[in-house]
């Protein structure tokens, strides 16, 4: 019992332990989430790419990433009671080229955009140890994922497969994975 309240305590986030978050800070949360080049987004675009191309790498695994992502973003958005919109409001709404290398632009541009966001956030969070940590990482993954587009672009908007279970083969036991590939290629 006593390793369970201590374990508990120490899953506390800031808040809890007496740091409440500024008006700054809350605003940064939800805009981690809905903002342009935020989670909901970034989601939204991998969901229509694969679409639009079936299970082409490496939007595939990018969405499983997304995906980690938003669940990331509204756990921490809950334990620090901050009211979100569950639904997310870009899905159906982003048009993308059917063309391949223009669709990895355009993601690529999606994850510039992203990390831009997090590092202007990063700043914001700057008291918050838990979400300095997952700005951080979040940005990592998106930079990691760029990469990734940037390499689609240069072999005609798509990778093979090998690529990108390479690159999480090498990043495996690491959070920066799950956020860039998903769970499932992250074990």
């Amino acid at each position: 019992m006593r390793r369970l309240v201590i374990l508990l305590i120490l899953a506390l986030p800031a808040f809890a332990q007496g740091i409440p978050l500024t008006t700054a800070a809350r605003e940064g949360l939800v805009e981690l989430l809905v903002a342009p080049g935020g989670a909901y987004q970034s989601y939204a675009l991998y969901a229509k790419a694969l679409a639009i191309l079936g299970p082409a790498e490496p939007y595939r695994h990018f969405l499983d990433g997304e995906r980690a992502k938003v669940e990331a973003v509204k756990k921490a958005l809950a334990a620090y009671g901050v009211s979100f919109p569950k639904r997310n409001p870009y899905l159906g709404t982003i048009a993308l080229p059917k063309d391949k290398e223009a669709l990895a632009r355009m993601a690529l541009a999606q994850e510039v955009k992203s990390v831009y966001l997090e590092r202007r956030l990063a700043r914001v969070f700057a008291d918050y140890d838990d979400l300095s940590r997952l700005v951080r990482t979040l940005e990592a993954a998106d930079q990691l994922q760029a990469k990734l587009l940037r390499m689609a672009i240069a072999q005609g908007g798509a990778l093979g497969p090998d690529v990108v279970r390479g690159m999480a083969r090498d990043l495996r036991g690491q959070e920066v994975c799950v956020f860039a590939f998903g769970a499932g290629l992250c074990r």
